[in-house]
């Protein structure tokens, strides 16, 4: 693919989660209209921050976020997807927790290089494993904030919680694995 293809595609799918925002508030849906401007504002930064920090490889974060947001956020919370779709909820928390440990060990090498070159790889492997579950538990905790405020049933219990940190704790692992086996 050409350069620059991979942030128009994210942009298109930024203009499907607009039109999302603008479905639910023609409904007169302010929460899930509300949710998805919050998502598109926040996707936008993602662009911002990946078209001038990441190089090459921002393209395809940038779009790989775009798909992120519309899966989570327009098809998971709008349509329903994580009550109608069996599996849908662990399929987009350990999609999203590799994308973020990917993220993470790409700003590392960029920002600290001398530092992934020099640290042992229990430590990088296990930075990643905490990235991937601290920002696992904030998710957890905006699911609990909706479930009290909203009266949504996202969490589903305690099982369910604790099965959403496992597979964050898994993406961060198997990133962290990944990199430690990559040829030299």
């Amino acid at each position: 693919m050409e350069k620059g293809t991979g942030h128009t595609i994210a942009w298109g799918l930024r203009a499907l989660l607009g039109g999302g925002a603008i479905y639910f508030l023609l409904n007169g849906n302010w929460s899930l209209f509300g949710i998805l401007l919050l998502a598109l504002g926040g996707s936008g930064i993602v662009h911002y921050i990946t078209k001038h920090y990441f190089g090459n490889t921002g393209e395809w974060m940038d779009l790989l976020f775009g798909v992120l947001v519309v899966f989570n956020n327009l098809l998971g919370l709008g349509f329903d997807f994580y009550h109608t779709v069996p599996g849908w909820d662990v399929a987009t928390h350990y999609t999203t927790s590799l994308f973020l440990a990917v993220s993470a060990l790409i700003l590392i090498q960029k920002g600290y290089p001398q530092f992934l070159a020099n640290a042992p790889h229990a430590l990088v492997g296990g930075a990643l494993i905490l990235f991937s579950l601290g920002l696992g538990g904030l998710w957890e905790i905006g699911e609990f904030l909706s479930d009290y405020f909203r009266g949504t049933d996202f969490q589903q219990g305690l099982v369910n919680t604790m099965q959403d940190l496992i597979v964050d704790m898994m993406a961060g692992l198997i990133v962290g694995y990944a990199w430690i086996t990559r040829p030299k």
